[in-house]
């Protein structure tokens, strides 16, 4: 089993990911784009390092961070909702090459998504046998960035969650109250971060070995049901959602 282990991306995700591994005895050194969170990171026993992917160049200590590793974990948000025209696949083509010249790193364990699979209004189901499929930008990007990591010399897992989701953050919050919400009937997609971490460390264990794997941790309900439910219990205005067809998927896993 590895001994040091990277996060690339310690914040919600990747910060109590660190936390649960030192826990079980590994050295995690982890990234942030924030110089801020320096302090807050040593403090919980990581070693951080100021890492951030530019469309042409890594800024800060990229080499310092890979050094040493035996495992490493990529957890980079693509951004692409907020810039659409961002070259996440040749950041991450960037990353690996820096990553290649690593020998010491055996595994790779990349944080994908379930965008990679295409809305549709018969509401298919995808199994970790089934291939990417989405046709717009932002989905062919994503593809474009798995085959980019399965492309590594290092033994490589992709993990595809749903919307994360968690105590502090949660996307009936955002939903509450609005009106003609789309979509009433299509599945949610949805996991939460504790099922995630665990679903991580079972990986780093050896205790799931497969090369792609689908983490949902909530249960297909449609989106009209869900999100009403939800409302109710945290005691929020119920959104209101139209009637009419609804396209999505559905993201299930043979493996977990």
């Amino acid at each position: 089993m590895s001994n040091t282990i990277g996060i690339m991306g310690c914040g919600w995700l990747g910060k109590p990911l660190a936390v649960q591994l030192l826990k079980h005895g590994f050295n995690i050194k982890g990234t942030t784009t924030q110089i801020s969170k320096l302090n807050e990171l040593r403090k919980a026993g990581i070693d951080p390092y100021v890492v951030e992917l530019q469309e042409n160049f890594i800024d800060g200590g990229i080499e310092e961070f890979l050094e040493g590793l035996n495992m490493l974990v990529l957890n980079i948000p693509p951004g692409l909702r907020s810039n659409p025209q961002s070259d996440y696949e040749g950041r991450i083509k960037l990353l690996m090459r820096n990553v290649e010249a690593h020998s010491n790193i055996e595994q790779l364990i990349y944080i994908s998504t379930t965008s990679v699979f295409e809305d549709t209004g018969d509401i298919p189901t995808y199994t970790e046998n089934d291939l990417p499929n989405a046709t717009d930008t932002k989905g062919k990007k994503l593809i474009a960035a798995e085959e980019a990591i399965k492309n590594a010399n290092a033994k490589t897992t992709i993990i595809r969650p749903g919307g994360l989701i968690g105590i502090d953050r949660h996307p009936v919050k955002y939903l509450a109250g609005k009106k003609d919400l789309s979509n009433p009937d299509a599945p949610v997609n949805l996991t939460s971060r504790d099922y995630l971490i665990e679903t991580i460390s079972g990986v780093i264990a050896g205790h799931i070995d497969k090369p792609i794997i689908h983490a949902i941790s909530e249960p297909h309900k449609s989106r009209k049901t869900y999100y009403v439910q939800k409302a109710r219990e945290m005691d929020l205005e119920l959104p209101k959602f139209e009637s009419g067809n609804s396209v999505g998927k559905r993201i299930v896993s043979t493996i977990i």
